[in-house]
């Protein structure tokens, strides 16, 4: 349907006012009348019966996305002022935020961890995550989004859609997000919507909805035109944006804007008229579009949002403390609730909880965040871990308020809580009533989405300068690995050194920081190196192999034929199957997982450097069992080792990762950083010349970007900065992996 749809946009400003002021939303009721915030200081504790209280269908939990430097953080901490959590307005620059409360949060200025808040407004609960915006924490994000129900994504509206966007996008698109777009920074003197609107159509490719129009840009920015009510909402520059005033849009008090936003709005109702079916009925059977009320495109927003069709897009300035109201309504009125969410996993009544982080406090011990989907839960009480088909007890449970918690006695289905007591259970992680709920779920396929948890691409030794602290180092790690499942930890074979393995270099030196901080252990990380992958060239032979070994009185005798073959997969999780004579239907059931747990075990460590095997497929050609008492370890111990020879009869090279990259510069400075690029075997993809300067996009390896944020600094006096995320792996050739390996196995 094209702008201006079926009817035209002129329309008398007595039915526009008579029709808005009939029909407005709760939003307008405020009239003209100021909206006083309430400033003094509430504390956790006195909104806790609220909290807790509210019906399932008046819970939204919600998850901010963004770019680094977009404003997650500092839109989060509106959120809480204008909901009465706290009597200040913390700032990233000052180190006084309530998300951000690490040390290394405060002193670097950027979120490292996700923070979980809980608010109240227009008597809803509002569960709220603030995620990190740099790659490095990209598992933060990951996990954050997998137990939310909807997400908001914030976007810098002078610069659009920018590298971490998309990846925070398709991560919430795996999961089936309901979204908002906030696009931030109006404040800005090269605030641009339209081309902050063209770069989601074309980057995120979604369909965004402009629900309001700006009321100036830059300095002038004041407020904007809500369209479904056309209402104006403007904020008092004089009173710190801490009062403003909402009055209806006529023709009389500005014919322009009035005109401009009521060709706005109708371009709304032809856009969800083509997404939504009672929309059209709607808009066929009036008479104009003065007719369709603002409850009714709401209405609308909410159902196109729900069903990912589109996406509502809203403006303000979070640093100015402008247009936050709305957006809090916007989540209220658009988004779902745990019981019209796409991640609903209902089951009878029994609980059905996801743990999706674990966190170490001196006080408490290990806390575990949880995401209840079902059921309810209550201090002391037992559950069944279907991970490993163990039961745990849960100790205390509170709500969350990012460092700060408040025990409560119970929760229930739709709730983010933090619970003490579960010692056996890790991230990712399904928490039952029992192992009989256990097995009702699993026999009706009702599967929570696994978390997926990105493989780390650079590591480093790490050691401590006094031998007596290894053991605490080994603990703090252990607590360390568990927080943190982006995070490895792996024993050198050889030189029984420690390996730290991470996501890039700003992650590993938090880890160090962290260990002195928080542990007073001071280590020293050695030189940082690239984790490669290996992969296989052409097949193996197949490679016969026995494993006969008696231990006390039981004997275990097995014979199996293996080989390997290169595949186009590139997970490191073993596929194998069977081929020759060994059909899949001859191998029984009770076999399979021993075999797939020694495929498995074969190939996290590949023959010339030990690093993970991946685009690789085991095929059995034989499974012979000699003796019914073979264990299960003795099959995998047998599978593992032909494997392990198969490999050696191939032809293994090396797998290097990949980064996508874009540098933001001066003009100046261009020619400088394209030189430096072509000597990193960077491919330069496009340079895109905008207001703000030149962007470069391009990939490199990643071995030759280490140390890389140091020399881009220098080569741009620190005007320029850049964001990279993860491209895949590409094959080494053969005299490449030979060089690598020599010098690797140097160090």
């Amino acid at each position: 349907m094209k702008p201006g749809g079926l009817f035209s946009t002129s329309t008398s400003s007595c039915m526009v006012k008579r029709l808005f002021l009939t029909t407005c939303s709760r939003r307008c009721s405020k009239s003209v009348n100021a909206v006083k915030i309430d400033k003094s200081k509430t504390s956790v504790k006195k909104l806790s019966s609220q909290l807790s209280d509210q019906p399932i269908s008046k819970i939204r939990n919600v998850g901010i996305i963004a770019h680094i430097d977009a404003g997650k953080t500092t839109t989060t901490e509106r959120f809480l002022y204008y909901s009465g959590i706290t009597g200040t307005i913390g700032s990233v620059d000052e180190g006084t935020t309530v998300t951000d409360y690490l040390t290394q949060e405060r002193e670097r200025g950027i979120t490292i961890q996700s923070a979980a808040v809980s608010l109240n407004w227009q008597q809803h609960r509002i569960n709220i995550v603030d995620t990190p915006g740099h790659i490095d924490f990209t598992i933060e994000v990951e996990r954050t989004l997998r137990v939310m129900d909807s997400a908001i994504g914030i976007l810098d509206v002078s610069a659009g859609v920018e590298a971490q966007t998309k990846t925070v996008w398709r991560q919430a698109n795996r999961f089936n997000l309901p979204r908002l777009l906030f696009l931030n920074k109006m404040d800005k003197r090269n605030a641009d919507i339209d081309g902050s609107l063209t770069s989601i159509r074309n980057d995120l490719g979604t369909t965004p909805l402009l629900i309001q129009h700006n009321l100036g840009t830059g300095s002038s920015f004041t407020g904007i035109v809500d369209l479904p009510s056309m209402t104006c909402q403007k904020w008092d520059r004089a009173a710190a944006s801490q009062e403003f005033t909402t009055t209806p849009l006529t023709n009389s008090v500005d014919s322009a804007l009035f005109d401009k936003c009521l060709t706005l709005r109708n371009n709304l109702i032809d856009n969800l008229a083509e997404l939504d079916p009672i929309m059209m009925d709607v808009v066929i059977n009036s008479v104009s579009y003065d007719d369709i009320t603002s409850d009714c495109i709401n209405k609308c927003l909410r159902r196109v949002t729900c069903d990912n069709k589109a996406v509502p897009v809203l403006i303000g300035s979070s640093l100015k403390s402008r247009c936050i109201q709305p957006l809090l309504d916007a989540v209220v009125d658009y988004l779902p609730n745990p019981e019209n969410s796409n991640s609903k996993f209902a089951f009878d009544d029994k609980l059905c909880a996801f743990a999706f982080k674990t966190v170490h406090q001196k006080e408490r011990g290990a806390v575990t965040f949880l995401r209840l989907y079902n059921g309810a839960i209550s201090t002391s009480m037992t559950v069944y871990n279907s991970a490993d088909e163990t039961t745990d007890r849960i100790g205390k449970i509170y709500m969350i308020l990012a460092d700060q918690m408040l025990e409560i006695k119970q929760a229930s289905a739709g709730s983010i809580v933090a619970v003490t007591g579960l010692a056996k259970t890790v991230t990712g992680d399904t928490l039952v009533t029992n192992a009989k709920a256990a097995e009702k779920y699993s026999a009706a396929d009702v599967q929570l989405p696994t978390l997926s948890v990105p493989e780390p691409v650079f590591m480093c030794s790490i050691e401590t300068y006094s031998s007596k602290e290894q053991r605490a180092l080994e603990e703090a790690l252990k607590i360390l690995v568990r927080e943190d499942p982006s995070l490895r930890i792996k024993s050198d074979p050889e030189t029984q050194q420690m390996v730290l393995m991470g996501m890039g270099e700003l992650h590993l030196d938090i880890v160090k920081d962290r260990l002195l901080k928080e542990h007073k252990l001071e280590v020293y990380l050695g030189k940082m190196l690239v984790a490669y992958r290996e992969t296989i060239e052409r097949p193996s032979n197949i490679i016969h192999h026995t494993l006969n070994k008696t231990i006390g009185d039981t004997t275990h005798h097995v014979s199996v034929a293996v080989s390997v073959e290169p595949c186009e997969s590139q997970s490191k999780t073993a596929h194998f199957v069977c081929s020759g004579e060994q059909s899949w239907d001859k191998l029984k059931w009770y076999h399979r997982k021993p075999i797939d747990q020694g495929t498995s075990q074969a190939l996290l460590m590949g023959p010339l450097l030990g690093y993970p095997v991946v685009g690789c497929r085991v095929n059995v050609h034989n499974f012979t069992l000699h003796s019914s008492r073979t264990s299960a370890a003795m099959i995998s111990a047998a599978i593992r080792e032909a494997v392990h020879q198969a490999l050696q009869d191939s032809v293994v090279i090396l797998s290097e990762p990949e980064m996508r990259l874009q540098i933001y510069c001066d003009e100046d400075n261009l020619s400088d950083i394209l030189y430096d690029l072509t000597h990193r075997r960077a491919v330069i993809g496009n340079v895109e010349h905008t207001e703000d300067g030149v962007i470069v996009h391009g990939v490199s390896p990643v071995a030759t970007l280490l140390g890389y944020s140091t020399k881009l600094r220098k080569l741009s006096s620190g005007r320029a900065h850049f964001m990279m995320e993860i491209a895949g792996y590409i094959s080494m050739s053969e005299q490449q992996t030979k060089n690598i390996v020599s010098e690797l196995s140097s160090w």
